[in-house]
């Protein structure tokens, strides 16, 4: 196929082109271990919003009790109500010592795990697991901490992001940014920006933020893939990303079944191990707005990835189906050889001719 020419390409498609090249060239410099000099980014300041007074609220008129009222029954003006004869069931859901201060649950049915605002890519259908409702359990006031999860290993997948979040890999179940203080504890990939690009080892994120997720006057919907609307600032998830470039702590990496890459599971989302982020900057998304890049790299002595292990496991399958068959197929040539000399074995001699 001949390579399109610039003259028919729209300027989004030459801006895409142009960013992919630019990521390449900036990926393939970190494989080779490269030192980056870089103009630093000032952190953006926030403005504080100014709280709106509290409107007075009306005064509730009091109740009145009386003596002998049978449960359920409610009294207005003076004047008692019963709740059976109303249609109205007695709540009982509220006991006595109810505390709303433990874990929290969530309906694995109910719950939307569609990615947060790095998203704006329809992607792939992910496959879910038939059976009953099941309640996912995520513990509050759990420590943050940096580095490897014990006992989470490497190419463990979850169906859903909150399950990530239970085990304590990716806390936030719809953010793709988990920030602390000394830099991120975590991303997810998921192929929201058509110009990030995965090489597996190494991968450009583009930052959050520079979208109206809670929709506009025309759409006030809450847009979680709404397009960029605004320039990007090195705040919250972006400016602890930038610091895990000081203070060298890793990053927890799950790759989501959206991504459309060789790198992204089949279903789910699989926890890839750590990365460490090697370089950011700011620069024009396809949107024409400005956006910010981080170009991350995974980090030596761990497991391997699971795209090596999984081809590792492919190729030795593949070994045992042809060794299995060649092994049949020289059981049969045996067999057969077997069958031809029994043959021979029975057979009478050739009667002999007279002259």
């Amino acid at each position: 196929m001949a390579p399109l020419k610039e003259s028919k390409m729209s300027e989004y498609e030459l801006q895409r082109v142009k960013n992919m090249e630019e990521n390449r060239r900036i990926l393939e410099s970190i494989r080779q271990e490269q030192i980056y000099k870089f103009e630093a980014l000032q952190p953006a300041v926030v403005k504080k919003k100014e709280k709106k007074p509290a409107e007075a609220r009306p005064k509730k008129k009091p109740r009145i009790e009386t003596e002998g009222q049978p449960a359920g029954a409610e009294v207005d003006d003076g004047r008692r109500k019963s709740s059976r004869i109303s249609g109205k069931a007695p709540d009982r859901s509220k006991g006595i010592g109810d505390d709303d201060s433990g874990d929290d649950d969530y309906e694995a049915d109910e719950y939307d795990d569609d990615d947060s605002e790095e998203e704006d890519g329809e992607g792939r259908k992910r496959k879910r697991v038939r059976g009953p409702q099941q309640k996912i359990i995520v513990p509050k006031n759990r420590p943050n901490f940096y580095g490897a999860v014990p006992g989470v290993e490497i190419g463990r997948i979850w169906e859903m992001r909150m399950h990530a979040s239970a085990d304590g890999v990716m806390r936030p179940p719809v953010a793709g940014i988990h920030g602390g203080p000394e830099g991120a504890y975590s991303i997810a990939l998921s192929g929201g920006y058509e110009d990030d690009m995965d090489l597996g080892d190494c991968f450009t994120y583009t930052g959050e933020g520079g979208r109206a997720l809670k929709g506009t006057k025309a759409n006030p919907k809450n847009l979680r893939t709404a397009p960029q609307s605004k320039d990007q600032t090195l705040t919250k998830g972006n400016l602890a990303l930038s610091l895990n470039i000081e203070t060298r702590k890793p990053v927890r990496v799950i790759r989501g079944y959206k991504a459309n890459t060789e790198f992204t599971p089949e279903y789910g989302y699989r926890y890839d191990g750590l990365y460490t982020v090697e370089k950011y900057w700011l620069c024009v998304g396809k949107s024409g707005f400005k956006v910010f890049k981080f170009a991350l790299r995974r980090c030596p002595n761990q497991a391997p990835p699971p795209w090596v292990t999984d081809k590792r496991k492919k190729t030795e399958k593949k070994e045992e189906s042809n060794q299995s068959e060649d092994g049949k197929e020289k059981q049969e040539d045996e067999s057969v050889d077997k069958e031809n000399r029994d043959k021979s074995l029975n057979s009478p001699p050739p009667a002999s001719s007279s002259e």
